[in-house]
């Protein structure tokens, strides 16, 4: 082998070279799952307004803030999103570059790896990152840059951090910055103090002129940042009412679903991680999985036993290659937030595994290093499995392309499963003729064995359209009994199909009720307001309605139908040129907030 290094500068051009190829069939996707409500329906992310922004959800200000600025510059066409979403990947793997080539430089490690072949070692982690085909779900899937770019923050924290110590202390103003943003992203940061203490203990070990207490100390300002996250919630109330008043850590926590039940159902969970980590093969997106029937289970026990058997090799490797120990102990470490004790609705996604990520291909680079010992075959055989895995990769952002792809694809996967016959059936539901498709899917979705509201909800607006008024009575009924044994932030598309129900009952006061119990639910939905509206219209209040109307339009002053049944109210009542005055103001917001680069 050519003993001239790999210079960083080739180093970062095969990493954007492989992250554009793996990535070069995803820039026409469309906006799937919760893309919908959390970017599309998310009123708050335009006009871009920075303390509308802080006050919707200040622990993913950061997040929320790029996709309001990518709807600022191109509006919601789906290219400039998945961009910046690949354009975040690439400069996280740069990162991942970057940050191993500092853990090689510390103390304890600085003659592991030669220093010729320091980049080579680096290189082959990063591109491992790039290109593993778990990583799609959350660089594809719009919405999960929440989870790239606080990975992004992370590591960048941990990479300053570790510069810092090498070289100079004044770099720790920007870990403080960049750890202030990780946790402005997504919640998964609160782990953050604890990698910058492992790393620590790792790479610094303990010495007489540094001892442990000495370190501890010093570790102190950073462990402060633990606070940010539960002060957030704590100032801002009303982010606990979609959690079912309690508080989390999670925005999404299920009030339902006991922790111990969660924490059992997550052994069997990191085992199927590890396997998707190792062979990345029938992915999905929406998992069939079960919760555990408790420490009975001998597939509970079976995962609990191969998880702390890990643990437990890791730790005895620790004196021959401490950097497989770190590997492994990142993996548990930053599963920690959402494969632990605090419950989320879903038990597994995919997105989860991408901070996970850099512990793994950290265990994997040094234990091919480790075993190969030839910069050879050691580059021979990584670069194989780069390969292999960036086809993998790009075989799996086909099936992203479109809704209809990914959910066909979840339903072979998951055959037993409600949900992806559900979202068939909504996708079907939306089109031209569809309601027949649709509510064959329903059907199927509700022989799958599991009830949601949200499923029952759907089925009862396609009888509704069908003109079917005693099946559309029965589903909604049906999703009312069923309720109660669901999150309460679900609540409110079933309180507005109840409120839809009673309208077409001639029930207007109970249908007003209802709707207002919607509102209770997401208050800054601008939707049920003009409902709320319409509903005061049919029961007389004119008044009352023009300011459900203007309630809508305030929220959402970018959203159309406020504006619609506004000037509709006025036109009925003949006040032409009040009628033209609202509309005249809706383009000329419109106009005013037009993205820079509109097509």
């Amino acid at each position: 082998m050519n003993s001239k290094p790999l210079s960083a500068r080739t180093c970062f051009l095969l990493i954007l070279l492989f992250g554009v190829a793996v990535y070069s069939n995803t820039f026409t996707g469309a906006f799937q799952f919760d893309d919908v409500p959390n970017i599309l329906e998310n009123h708050a992310l335009q006009p871009l307004d920075l303390g509308k922004l802080w006050h919707a959800l200040p622990s993913r200000f950061i997040a929320n803030f790029s996709f309001a600025f990518n709807i600022y510059l191109t509006g919601f066409a789906t290219w400039g999103f998945h961009v910046v979403n690949l354009l975040i990947h690439i400069l996280t793997s740069c990162i991942v570059f970057n940050l191993i080539r500092s853990i090689l430089r510390t103390p304890s490690m600085k003659d592991r790896v030669p220093p010729m072949q320091q980049n080579l070692f680096a290189l082959v982690a990063a591109l491992l990152f790039a290109a593993h085909p778990i990583q799609t779900q959350a660089v594809t899937y719009i919405v999960q840059r929440l989870t790239s770019l606080a990975t992004l923050f992370y590591l960048a924290t941990l990479w300053m951090y570790l510069t810092a110590r090498l070289e100079d202390a004044r770099h720790y103003w920007v870990v403080f910055l960049l750890m202030l943003a990780a946790m402005l992203t997504k919640e998964i940061s609160i782990t953050l103090p604890f990698a910058i203490l492992l790393s620590e203990l790792f790479f610094f070990p303990p010495s007489a002129e540094d001892p442990l207490g000495k370190k501890l100390v010093h570790w102190i300002p950073f462990a402060a940042f633990l606070l940010i996250i539960p002060l957030l919630y704590l100032t801002h109330p009303h982010l606990l009412v979609r959690t079912g008043g309690s508080m989390n850590i999670l925005p999404s926590v299920a009030g339902n679903i006991s922790r111990w039940d969660y924490l059992l159902a997550q052994f069997r969970v990191e085992r199927t991680y590890l396997r998707l980590l190792f062979f990345p093969v029938n992915q999905c997106v929406d998992y069939d999985y079960l919760y555990s029937s408790g420490w009975k289970d001998p597939d509970t026990w079976a995962a609990f036993s191969l998880l702390s058997s890990i643990f437990i090799l890791s730790l005895a490797s620790f004196k021959k290659n401490r950097l497989i120990t770190f590997g492994v102990l990142w993996f548990f470490l930053t599963l920690s937030v959402e494969s632990s004790l605090i419950p989320i609705p879903d038990l597994i996604f995919e997105h989860r595994l991408y901070l996970p990520m850099f512990g793994f291909v950290l265990f994997l680079t040094s234990l091919l290093w480790t075993l190969l010992r030839s910069a050879k075959w050691f580059t021979a055989i990584s670069l194989t499995i780069v390969v292999v895995f960036s086809g993998m990769a790009y075989a799996r952002n086909e099936v992203w392309k479109s809704p209809i792809s990914l959910w066909q694809d979840t339903v072979k996967k998951s055959p037993r499963k409600w949900r992806p016959y559900c979202f068939l059936g909504q996708i079907h539901l939306g089109e031209r003729g569809g309601l027949e498709t649709a509510l064959r899917y329903f059907h199927k979705s509700l022989e799958a064995g599991s009830y949601s509201t949200v499923l029952l909800t759907n089925m009862a607006a396609a009888y509704s359209r069908l003109g079917n008024s005693k099946e559309s009575t029965y589903y909604q009924e049906q999703a009312l009994s069923y309720a109660g044994s669901e999150a309460h932030y679900q609540r409110d598309i079933l309180n507005y199909n109840q409120a839809v129900l009673l309208k077409q009952q001639k029930k207007i006061p109970e249908a007003i009720q209802a709707i207002k119990k919607a509102i209770e639910v997401d208050p800054q939905n601008p939707f049920f307001h003009i409902q709320l509206g319409k509903l005061y219209l049919e029961a007389g209040q004119e008044e009352t309605a023009v300011v459900s109307f203007r309630k809508a339009i305030e929220l959402a002053p970018l959203f159309r139908e406020g504006y619609d049944a506004l000037a509709l109210f006025y036109e009925k009542k003949s006040e032409h040129q009040k009628a033209v005055a609202v509309l005249t103001e809706y383009l000329k917001y419109k106009k005013k907030h037009k993205p820079l680069f509109a097509g």
